[in-house]
């Protein structure tokens, strides 16, 4: 058969066979045929050979014989060989100023003890000008080896940091991004004593009645005047992530939260025609600015050549497992003092969800705990009649009271998930919330799925690493990505490869009202492809993390290739 396909290549490269034969006018012709493995997501025609691509959309999807029939010397011809081609991956819920920024500041992701984090912002304090800000992201107490001395519940003071880098601000994002820790000269210069009361929905912690360093929710907020950024800045952070996405084989992601300077970066970069690949783009409602320009602007579609559209609104209703702030209808099974916070007034909520219904603005809104979910539904209620083709969302759906799944389905409410989150979460979960509710409603993705609800799947980078690959990996096994346990933790949650690959391709179309242009490789669709070094759906389990992204096409273009090892 290669012998064959060579014979043909050649042939439509000198011109001897191609449109002319096929019937196809020259100006009609393919620029771009892509054969080999490629999967379509379309049931009709599930696996195809090839495809034929022009003006950056898919013309053909079929057999390689008739593919190649429509080339011309001037169509420029990929095969796959060992390799498999998807339809572009859809990441449904990242943080693209995060991932920029966490490129630029120091990784603190790997590090497995709080003397480790010293050491590691030390270091990097030691090449700055004193008072230049050092930030840091991707710290997580629950997956240290040693607990700090003088720790509050299991997190970290400023002692040790301060005293190690008493000459520059210090802000620490937590992985989650719920938390922060702040060095004695930042919390200085910001003027937080034992005086200051935090705002509503946030915390500052105290200790012996002095600030240890920590913030959660809204109070991380505090910090801002150290991490802010410019329009030159924000672009920057732009494009470091869309670089980093696309080497990872994510055509789309939707920003989960876009400040006023990164809507601004993101519309100029689409103007200039600078953003590689594409943005489904969420207004952060706690942004003011950014939310009263938007609801009097209304929803941007497909600006750009297609790649960015603004048209959801992101709030934010709870917190984090991780910081015990996850709104919980009962206390914490290893803090029962606390039953998390509400982080967004929920009279607020319905009235934004009013507010925002003449411009048809999507409604995603971040619950982790199982009573922000509830109470987040119950805010929904109103306003999602069958009739209407809303698609709110909730982001996250990680924890829910048993019963509350099929009113995802019944309210026609999106769950955008993020499968990773237990491969990295499960062990020490369970101490938050204890067996039972664990069993019943964490991570609940094969009783959603079998309600009706549509699941999307995204990676919540940079709280986790960009790697679908690993995400799809988590949601087939349900483990550690060291492979533990070995049935997987509450096995019968598995999603099966096809359901899993549906959540990373069509259901995340679908959660952006693009499932008519994206999401499956078929004819009028974007010609959007990632390309992997293996057939995921095949392959064994203990191989899929082995995988790696070859190739990556936005509208026909390559727009990442791996260097050959």
């Amino acid at each position: 058969m290669r012998a064959v396909r060579q014979a043909i290549i050649i042939l439509v490269t000198i011109g001897l066979i191609g449109c002319e034969s096929s019937g196809l006018e020259a100006e009609h012709s393919p620029d771009t045929i892509v054969i080999g493995t490629l999967y379509t997501m379309n049931p009709l025609q599930p696996r195809v050979e090839a495809v034929a691509i022009r003006d950056g959309v898919f013309v053909f999807v079929g057999d390689e014989a008739d593919a190649l029939a429509l080339a011309t010397p001037a169509t420029r011809l990929i095969e796959l060989n060992e390799n498999t081609a998807l339809p572009g991956l859809i990441d449904a819920h990242v943080h693209i100023a995060g991932i920029g920024s966490a490129m630029r500041s120091v990784d603190l992701t790997a590090a497995d003890s709080f003397d480790e984090i010293v050491a590691r912002v030390k270091e990097r304090a030691s090449s700055l000008p004193k008072n230049l800000t050092v930030l840091g992201r991707g710290w997580h107490q629950s997956k240290w080896l040693t607990t700090p001395e003088d720790g509050v519940d299991g997190f970290p003071t400023h002692h040790a940091l301060s005293a190690a880098v008493p000459s520059h601000p210090v802000v620490l994002e937590h992985a989650n991004g719920h938390s922060a820790l702040l060095n004695q000269r930042a919390m200085d210069q910001l003027g937080i004593n034992a005086d200051s009361v935090a705002p509503e929905g946030g915390v500052i912690v105290m200790h012996n009645g002095a600030p240890t360093g920590l913030l959660h929710e809204t109070a991380i907020d505090l910090a801002t005047p150290l991490q802010a950024y410019d329009l030159p800045t924000a672009e920057e952070l732009v494009d470091l992530a869309q670089r980093h996405l696309l080497s990872e084989g994510i055509t789309t992601a939707h920003d989960a939260g876009a400040l006023k300077v990164d809507l601004d970066a993101q519309l100029a970069m689409a103007e200039r025609g600078d953003l590689n690949m594409r943005l489904y783009s969420m207004v952060y409602a706690s942004d003011e600015e950014a939310l009263l320009e938007w609801l009097d602007r209304g929803p941007l579609i497909n600006a750009g050549d297609s790649r960015l559209t603004v048209r959801s609104i992101k709030v934010q209703a709870d917190g984090a497992l991780g910081s015990r702030t996850a709104w919980l209808h009962a206390p914490y099974a290893d803090a029962p003092d606390t039953q998390g916070v509400l982080t967004y007034d929920l009279a607020a909520l319905s009235e934004l969800i009013r507010a925002s219904r003449e411009g048809r603005w999507q409604m995603s809104v971040h619950a982790i705990g199982d009573r922000a979910n509830s109470e987040v539904l119950s805010v929904f209620a109103p306003y999602t009649n069958a009739d209407t083709d809303h698609r709110f969302r909730i982001e996250h759906a990680q924890h829910l009271r048993r019963g509350d799944g099929p009113l995802f389905a019944e309210q026609g409410v999106i769950a955008s998930m993020q499968p990773i989150h237990l491969s990295s979460d499960r062990l020490w979960a369970i101490d938050r919330l204890g067996p039972q509710r664990i069993d019943e409603g964490a991570y609940i993705w094969r009783d959603l799925l079998n309600a009706g609800v549509v699941i999307a799947s995204g990676t919540d980078a940079p709280v986790e690493p960009v790697s679908p690959i690993a995400n799809f990996y988590a949601a087939i096994t349900r483990k550690t990505l060291t492979g533990q346990p070995e049935r997987g933790f509450e096995p019968e949650q598995k999603l099966t490869r096809l359901e899993a690959l549906h959540s990373m391709t069509l259901a995340a179309a679908y959660a952006g009202f693009e499932e008519q242009s994206k999401g499956s490789i078929e004819v009028g669709k974007l010609a959007d492809l990632t390309v992997i070094s293996q057939d995921l759906l095949t392959i064994p389990e203990a191989r899929i993390l082995q995988t790696e992204v070859t190739m990556t096409l936005v509208g026909g273009e390559v727009m990442y290739r791996r260097e050959p090892q």
